[in-house]
């Protein structure tokens, strides 16, 4: 390629690298650097797809290991929809003039050329894939913390999993502000609650290393403890709640946040009842998907953990029918005035937008 042609393709590329987390206008969507959920891992196939994600067109594909890959759609070439290619030898190929790219992004073939433009390449971002989900790393050019680890996921003997998943027209903070929102369980979902106490915790989650070299003084975590009282049902449904286990006095809840999710762990009268593991989707502007992975702790009695299953499962999606008509017609850009009960979420606010400071795009 001639000089004038090199300089040429770089104008027309005019771009910054998603994989140091890119964009036109620096970080869209005010979000935290952190790990996100881009998809569900069994809806990535052998075939690339294309998806919407941080208000950026990418596409998803699998290298020759099965290695989920995440790179900006659009060809370097002329543009062409890579989702619309082919994976070819572990590279995916362009359907236009069938450049071929590696899973670093890097263009290592096209038909004909022996020199390839140095500009031949497409961004990327780090991807992991666990839990039945494909994670990718927004807001700096390499991961500031560990992917989260929620053990109960993996353990199938005495955990039963749950996955929901729901989108709201809103943004990535406000789905994590809600489980420090307390006092809506009232309000919006009639919780029988005699009353509240929540500690703002100053400590490490259960099971964080605390010498994680990558979350140095844990300062990727915060966390909060929610213990609750709880009115007891009377008649049929008290005695449905009693069989099922599920008639409690005390419910303790510890949930430990990172930058874009949490980890949460529930009791019900000092016994442990279940986990919960949370993930978003940043699709675009007031555009998000949220994501639970719930491991419910099992009694030992199967067909009572199936009645179990089935109840929680409804309660929970119940619970989510309730929230999203809110978050849908929420005016975000409105400066609100808070009383006492709103203190953990303000202080969530300042633990979020401390690691928005940290991205770098």
């Amino acid at each position: 390629m001639s000089e004038e042609l090199e300089k040429a393709s770089e104008r027309r590329l005019g771009r910054s690298e998603i994989g140091t987390g890119t964009g036109v206008e620096k970080n869209p969507l005010n979000l935290s650097a952190s790990w996100y959920i881009a998809m569900l891992s069994k809806e990535l196939g052998k075939k690339p797809k294309a998806i919407e994600l941080f208000a950026q067109s990418l596409v998803a594909w699998r290298d020759e290991k099965g290695k989920p890959v995440l790179m900006e759609r659009f060809c370097s070439h002329m543009g062409a929809s890579l989702a619309l290619g082919e994976v070819k030898e572990g590279c995916l190929q362009c359907p236009f003039h069938h450049w071929r790219y590696d899973n670093s992004g890097e263009c290592v073939s096209i038909p004909e050329i022996d020199h390839i433009p140095p500009t031949a390449r497409q961004a990327i971002y780090v991807t992991q894939e666990r839990y039945g989900y494909i994670w990718v790393w927004y807001g700096t050019q390499t991961p500031l913390f560990s992917l989260p680890e929620f053990p109960p996921a993996e353990d199938k003997q005495h955990y039963m999993s749950l996955s929901l998943t729901f989108n709201a027209k809103t943004s990535a903070l406000q789905i994590l502000e809600n489980a420090y929102d307390y006092r809506h369980a009232v309000t919006v979902h009639n919780a029988p609650l005699i009353s509240t106490e929540v500690t703002l915790l100053d400590e490490f989650p259960l099971g964080v290393d605390k010498q994680n070299e990558l979350s140095p003084k844990n300062e990727a975590w915060y966390s909060i403890l929610i213990e609750n009282k709880i009115e007891k049902y009377g008649g049929l449904i008290g005695s449905l709640v009693k069989i099922l286990g599920l008639s409690v006095e005390i419910t303790k809840g510890q949930v430990d946040t990172w930058p874009s999710g949490h980890l949460a762990s529930y009791c019900n009268d000092g016994k442990e009842a279940y986990s919960m593991l949370q993930g978003i989707t940043p699709v675009g502007k007031n555009n998000t998907t949220g994501h639970f992975l719930f491991a419910i702790k099992k009694t030992g009695f199967f067909l009572l953990d199936i009645l179990l299953y089935a109840v929680f499962s409804r309660l929970n999606k119940l619970i989510f029918e309730e929230d999203v008509p809110i978050w849908n017609t929420l005016n975000n850009d409105r400066r609100g005035v808070y009383i006492k009960h709103d203190r953990p979420v303000l202080k969530l606010r300042e633990f979020y937008q401390s690691w928005v400071d940290k991205v770098e795009i």
